[in-house]
């Protein structure tokens, strides 16, 4: 890489960070119109002063929006323009505190990507492009609170030869464990599917099976059959608590009314996923 290549490329990641967005706000105080009103004195139009107070807090938030889009917008422009000149290159990686670009035959060798992760104080985005026609095409999106941002891996989730997409999440509210992972299948022609979501999964893709734990109180084991791009739900087993009169209930539902079949003892691969350390 030339040494004006590699200050281009500095200069344009500063400039897609900076906090600083010049220009005044799009937005103003709008004074509130009130319709022809009938009244004793006759037809009036009647203007109401804005709320100050109120105008000052809209005014400040919208424009924090708006800075966040344009920052983010810009930051996005920056990236597509770096990869665009460096996408004749087999591979193309750049790290920086805002922004991830990658570049090159990530998820198969038939298909070039471009995965792009920036990183804001109020928001994670991972975009994910392909390569087409000599132009990046967006196949793939998601964005994320950063406090409910945990990671992100590559890795062939379905049993079916394909490297797929896993995004990693945990909610920043709720009562349980509430592990969840947003699942995009890679399809043959390189584009992946829309987001399948899983709650405190274990992928055996081996077996083409999800083993986990459903959310609430007294939440079933669950496990789950890969069909394809489709999940086929297998069975869920009940714990035993005050409302089974200490059984394990094994159900093809999540359902509380369906009377389901009692078994002795919990199965052996849901204790080899980490819920054989439950006191029962």
């Amino acid at each position: 890489m030339t040494v004006l290549k590699t200050f281009t490329i500095l200069f344009l990641i500063i400039l897609a960070t900076n906090n600083l967005v010049a220009g005044k706000s799009l937005v103003s105080i709008h004074t509130k119109i009130v319709s022809k009103s009938q009244s004793n004195s006759g037809n009036k139009i009647y203007r109401s002063e804005p709320d100050q107070k109120l105008s000052e807090k809209s005014l400040k938030e919208q424009h924090q929006c708006n800075q966040g889009s344009i920052n983010f917008i810009k930051t996005l422009q920056s990236a597509l323009k770096i990869a665009d000149n460096e996408k004749d290159k087999d591979s193309f990686v750049l790290h920086s505190d805002t922004l991830d670009i990658r570049c090159g035959h990530i998820f198969s060798p038939s298909f070039e990507y471009l995965i792009v992760k920036i990183k804001l104080p109020y928001m994670v985005s991972v975009q994910i492009y392909k390569l087409h026609d000599n132009n990046f095409v967006k196949v793939c999106s998601k964005d994320m609170n950063p406090l409910a941002y945990v990671n992100d891996t590559i890795e062939d989730v379905n049993g079916d030869g394909k490297l797929d997409f896993l995004f990693h999440w945990y909610p920043i509210s709720g009562c349980c464990l509430r592990d969840i992972y947003d699942v995009y299948l890679q399809k043959p022609n390189g584009d992946f599917t829309k987001q399948i979501e899983f709650i405190n999964p274990n992928f055996s893709s081996k077996e083409k099976i999800i083993r986990g734990l459903c959310y609430g109180y007294g939440a079933p084991l669950y496990k789950y059959r890969w069909d394809g791009y489709k999940v086929d739900t297998i069975e869920y087993i009940y714990l035993p608590n005050n409302t089974n009169d200490h059984h394990f209930i094994r159900k093809k539902h999540e359902d509380e009314k369906e009377k389901g079949v009692i078994i002795m003892q919990l199965p052996k691969e849901y204790k080899k996923i980490g819920y054989g350390n439950i006191n029962y």
